[in-house]
């Protein structure tokens, strides 16, 4: 009767993994990792439409305030930061609230008036008491399909709400 020692088959080779066996595993999983972590990491985050939607409501609910309680409301809009949001000035600012538009959705421009606004300094769109708007347009890049996308949000003078316009539409006609 042979003795046998744990670990060893019966050629005499202990049983296990290779170098290049854990090598080939060890290179799959890093290319796995490499093609879903950046998807994986964007989960969490609101697309395109639910910002839309949100600012679009929002805008409606401003407008609402200024038209029925005579309250005036700012929508600041901080592109530099990638957010927004809607503040009333009589109100104290531990209640406001500070949206994202996420890392797919840029600020690409803002025009108010006619007039466009830079870039790097926080922008305020104003609902006035009464129901008055200020026209304005907010333009911004949607880095988060095969190909890049232009979009247009145009606010409604007449009732505060926003428009969504494929590509970056400056004027009307």
């Amino acid at each position: 009767m042979g003795t046998s020692i744990p670990g060893m088959n019966g050629r005499g080779r202990a049983r296990g993994f290779t170098l290049v066996e854990l090598a080939v595993v060890l290179f799959v999983l890093g290319l796995v990792l490499w093609v879903a972590l950046p998807r994986l990491s964007r989960i969490g985050e609101p697309g395109r439409d639910a910002v839309f939607r949100a600012l679009s409501g929002a805008s409606e609910a401003a407008y609402d305030l200024s038209l029925f309680e005579k309250r005036e409301t700012r929508l600041v809009l901080h592109p530099a930061d990638g957010t927004y949001e809607f503040v009333q000035p009589d109100r104290p600012s531990g209640e406001r609230r500070t949206q994202e538009f996420g890392s797919r959705l840029s600020v690409t421009g803002i025009r108010i008036e006619g007039e466009d606004r830079p870039l790097d300094l926080p922008t305020e769109i104003r609902y006035l008491p009464g129901g008055r708007v200020t026209s304005a347009r907010i333009f911004f890049r949607d880095d988060g399909g095969d190909s890049p996308s232009q979009w247009t949000l145009r606010l409604s003078t007449f009732d505060g709400s926003m428009t969504i316009l494929e590509g970056t539409v400056r004027e009307d006609g």
